[in-house]
């Protein structure tokens, strides 16, 4: 008994020694109070409390800031994962861990619309604290910067609504995308619903609105192949025609390319109820060769066109 007594005492003295060494291999050279605050490695429901290190005292308070922003960010995705919402987007349990670290790196990209999370700064903290640290084993100095942030429930709470509410606008956005898709009457839109589901497919972390998002796109950019240019009138130096996308008329900013074996001066331009006035000079068209011309869009990579044929005027 007396035996192992005396073996725990070694123990114990050689702990203490041990910590006692590493104590003397570094010390405090600089400080910013005498003594240490007591909030230090204590965070509460009110206040926020990290420590971060570094070569300079500027590059341990950033860490330590960027260290408070991602605590925040964190506390709001584990909020906004808990809530109803997430009921609605048939996320299960076993995928709940996913779901915060996807809202926490969404919240990364949208914390421009969250003025709080783009206000979190030195000038608002509750409380800075440093101490400059001598290493004499390795001969260097780094500083260690705890800071105590104010962030209560009643933030956090209004942080959870706002992002929630930027949430729903992005669905509401693709609610609108599929409303308008069955109705649309001007071709420029498909390129700017296209961009527009491009931007929602990147942010729809979860593959339910994710794969909704980049299925409508992709219908929308197969609304060119539906596009036909349809003849409606045509006479001596002149065409009307229409754009159709299925049964309805639609307009585009995009000119007409134009080429011609003969006709000279073309040109189209936008008439009434969406339709198009081709005119042309066939003044030096030939009564003996087959005459044309053909109109072609471009659109989305594909080329929607017709060919018409006229008459060398009479002479």
């Amino acid at each position: 008994m007396r035996r192992i007594y005396s073996i725990v005492t070694i123990l114990l003295l050689l702990v203490l020694g041990t910590s006692t060494a590493s104590a003397q291999q570094e010390r405090v050279v600089d400080q910013s109070r005498a003594t240490q605050p007591t909030w230090i490695g204590v965070s509460t429901s009110d206040y926020l409390a990290v420590t971060e290190v570094g070569e300079t005292l500027s590059e341990a308070t950033d860490k330590a800031m960027n260290t408070i922003r991602q605590h925040i960010i964190n506390s709001i995705a584990v909020n906004v994962a808990s809530t109803e919402v997430m009921l609605a987007r048939q996320v299960s349990y076993d995928d709940w861990n996913s779901v915060m670290y996807d809202y926490s790196s969404v919240l990364m990209t949208e914390a421009a619309k969250l003025p709080y999370l783009c206000d979190i700064s030195v000038s608002n903290a509750a409380d800075i604290y440093w101490e400059r640290i001598y290493t004499r084993a390795t001969k260097s100095y780094r500083y260690e910067v705890s800071v105590r942030y104010p962030f209560d429930e009643e933030t956090r709470k209004e942080l959870v609504n706002a992002f929630i509410a930027i949430d729903n606008g992005k669905v509401a956005e693709l609610e609108r995308l599929r409303k308008e898709f069955a109705t649309i009457d001007d071709l420029d839109k498909i390129k700017e619903s296209v961009y527009a589901l491009e931007a929602l497919t990147g942010y729809f972390f979860d593959a339910t609105r994710r794969d909704e998002a980049e299925a409508l796109r992709r219908s929308y950019r197969a609304l060119y192949s539906r596009v036909t240019l349809n003849v409606e009138e045509e006479g001596e130096g002149y065409c009307i025609f229409a754009l159709m996308l299925d049964e309805r008329p639609v307009r585009t900013s995009v000119g007409a390319r134009l080429r011609s074996n003969s006709a000279l001066e073309m040109t189209v331009r936008a008439i009434e109820d969406g339709r198009y006035k081709l005119t042309y000079n066939p003044e030096y068209a030939s009564p003996k060769d087959l005459n044309t011309i053909e109109i072609i869009y471009p659109f989305g990579g594909i080329s929607v066109s017709t060919t018409i044929y006229f008459d060398a005027p009479s002479k």
